[in-house]
């Protein structure tokens, strides 16, 4: 999809050299959580572990039932289950360690061994990546605030990497509380005999907090950090183009530098946007001067309410290239969710244009909730009626 050479991205600017290719945020966020899980073999048998308690007490009723309603059956109050494990939506395995900390209790009744420390640690992690990956869904999401969610988890996790003691501690007082051994077991080292010529290894890697936080939580927190960089980079670049329409940086702007950055931007687009947008956006600077306008959505609807779309018109178009540019595609992934759901065992016979049909009806729920469904039987059943009527 995203080839330079013979991908989609190649075959579009081909046609339209001007397109701006943003990978899905969603999907990058992904990628950066999966690439993290599989940074050190500790990391990733975590998942399996909870993987391996999801199945254990899924797989048998009774138990399952003891988890959920927990020993007292007479009140029936549900708790929060376990949560299965998703092989494609990362974000998501925060439901999953977070199920597995509130209810651990509970499992402890089974399973004894488990990981403590590593459960704080990527509950730490989990949490601002699964929050900002649901906001990355909404409809209302554009590039601009994409960036500033994207950049607090960077500044948040890059915190995490100096509070590890802090993060020892909070895991520690969890098993003093349930009264699980806090130390560590150190196994006995064997060593070689050494050389004249050779010298003494690194003492830290054979002490096991040190150990723990030079080989897993370190690298975890890295390659985070890294992917965070890499993956949104090109997004960062289309953002940068457009941060001078910026109410906020538009007005700090002296006139020269707008200036400057317009004649950039007339040239990226200069087959949407003509020479006279340096001038309209220098006599928008002044008219919003005391508007407190602090988007580009905001500015956009501005110019169209207070019907200065004329005057403006190259700013307005500006505007709808930068809001038309897509953050994530889970809208549409979305839609081909619904074929399941459509082509069921009693439509395996249905045709390609009815499921067509079919599936436009259901992604638009909201246009199909506003027809008048009474009105469109009888108008169908009046082009089906066989009986003329004459008078």
């Amino acid at each position: 999809m995203s080839g330079s050479n013979s991908g989609v991205q190649k075959r579009i600017m081909s046609v339209a050299p001007n397109a701006s290719f943003v990978h899905c945020c969603a999907h990058n966020l992904n990628l950066v959580i999966s690439d993290a899980a599989k940074s050190t073999q500790v990391a990733n048998n975590f998942f399996g572990t909870v993987q391996a308690i999801f199945n254990f007490f899924s797989s048998s009723a009774p138990r399952w039932a003891t988890l959920a309603f927990s020993e007292d059956f007479a009140c029936k109050i549900r708790k929060k289950v376990l949560k299965k494990i998703c092989p494609t939506r990362w974000e998501a395995r925060h439901e999953s360690v977070s199920a597995l900390k509130q209810r651990y209790i509970d499992v402890l009744k089974s399973l004894i061994n488990i990981s403590l420390i590593s459960k704080n640690v990527w509950e730490n992690i989990l949490r601002p990546l699964h929050g900002v990956s649901k906001m990355l869904q909404q409809q209302d999401m554009n590039l601009q605030n994409a960036r500033d969610r994207l950049k607090d988890v960077y500044y948040l996790i890059n915190e995490l990497r100096s509070n590890y003691e802090d993060m020892v501690n909070n895991a520690k007082s969890l098993c003093l509380r349930w009264s699980l051994p806090v130390t560590y077991t150190e196994p006995r080292q064997i060593y070689a005999k050494k050389h004249f010529d050779e010298v003494d290894g690194d003492r830290r890697l054979t002490i096991t907090t040190e150990n723990f936080k030079i080989k897993v939580f370190y690298p975890i927190i890295d390659t985070v950090l890294m992917q965070l960089n890499i993956r949104f980079k090109a997004m960062d670049n289309v953002c940068t183009t457009f941060d001078f329409l910026n109410p906020n940086n538009l007005l700090c702007l002296r006139e020269d530098n707008i200036v400057k950055e317009s004649y950039d931007f007339i040239q990226t687009y200069k087959d949407d946007i003509s020479s006279d947008f340096t001038g309209q956006i220098l006599s928008l600077k002044e008219l919003i001067k005391n508007k407190n306008l602090k988007s580009i959505n905001e500015m956009a609807n501005f110019i169209l309410t207070n019907d200065i779309a004329t005057s403006y018109s190259e700013i307005l178009v500006a505007c709808t290239i930068f809001l038309t540019l897509p953050v994530t595609v889970a809208t549409a992934e979305r839609s081909f969710s619904k074929l399941k759901i459509i082509k069921n065992y009693l439509r395996s016979s249905c045709s390609q244009n009815r499921l067509s049909n079919i599936a436009i009806l259901n992604i638009e729920q909201k246009r199909t909730s506003e027809l008048k469904t009474d009105k469109l039987i009888k108008d169908f059943s009046n082009l089906k009626a066989r009986k003329m009527k004459f008078v």
